[in-house]
């Protein structure tokens, strides 16, 4: 039934559940096997050509989102695109916005911790949506790591982060393609957040892992480091709080 949540069991941590939606607005779920601990709003990078059946662009994270699932989190991956022929504008925002709202309602608006996790493109998104929340009436994120993120959209609305909000951005020394523009950008309209709750950090590249734009895409054990660590830190954090 559209819009309906699913119910306990319908769908494991080996099992991707959706889409869900339609076309850019559209989302997937990987729930845990077990109680939902927490959300994860997962966004991917920036795509110029569209996903087709049987390897949507989910694909591309899985063993990221299996991983995150398996630690008990849900994680909602709006689609936001279509792949062919889209703008980086405001339509984005609103796609990934009805995204998230479809994601809230088919996990049963759960009553845990909220999380953002941002890559690229969807690392903007992931400010827009923590920055929004409250007026898109979906819960706040407790957290939001911003990997490589682009600049912001314009024509997008972006208030004031809650204070209470943890921030992580992350740039890669070795990145030519997002660099540290966007990251700057978002790191100037965070002047007055509270210092002991954001933090700016540098990939660095070394032998086992070069810091380019497609890094946080490996699965190595030293891009889990750099990529999966920070942000199974995050959820802990929010958990406890």
């Amino acid at each position: 039934v559209a819009g309906a949540p699913f119910a306990a069991g319908d769908v494991h941590a080996d099992r991707l559940a959706g889409p869900y939606g339609g076309g850019a607005s559209a989302v997937w779920l990987v729930p845990p096997k077990g109680p939902v601990r927490s959300v994860v709003v997962f966004g991917h990078g920036w795509k110029l050509t569209p996903y087709f059946p049987g390897h949507p662009w989910v694909d591309q994270f899985r063993p990221w989102l299996d991983h995150l699932a398996a630690g008990g989190s849900a994680v909602m991956f709006p689609n936001y695109q279509t792949g062919s022929g889209d703008a980086g504008d405001v339509t984005r925002v609103q796609d990934y916005e009805a995204a998230i709202r479809t994601g809230y309602v088919r996990l049963g608006r759960p009553k845990v911790p909220f999380i953002a996790f941002g890559y690229s493109f969807g690392a903007s998104l992931a400010f827009y949506y923590a920055a929004n929340a409250r007026a898109w009436k979906v819960p706040v994120p407790r957290a939001v790591q911003a990997t490589f993120p682009a600049g912001m959209i314009e024509g997008a609305v972006l208030p004031a982060l809650d204070p209470s909000v943890r921030v992580l951005i992350q740039v890669g020394d070795a990145d030519t393609e997002a660099g540290s523009g966007g990251a700057n950008q978002f790191w100037k309209w965070l002047a007055n957040h509270p210092a002991s709750l954001k933090n700016y950090e540098v990939v660095h590249s070394s032998p086992q892992l070069t810091a380019t734009h497609a890094a946080p895409k490996a699965t190595s054990p030293a891009a889990q480091r750099a990529f999966w660590a920070p942000l199974d830190r995050l959820i802990a954090l929010a958990r406890g709080r």
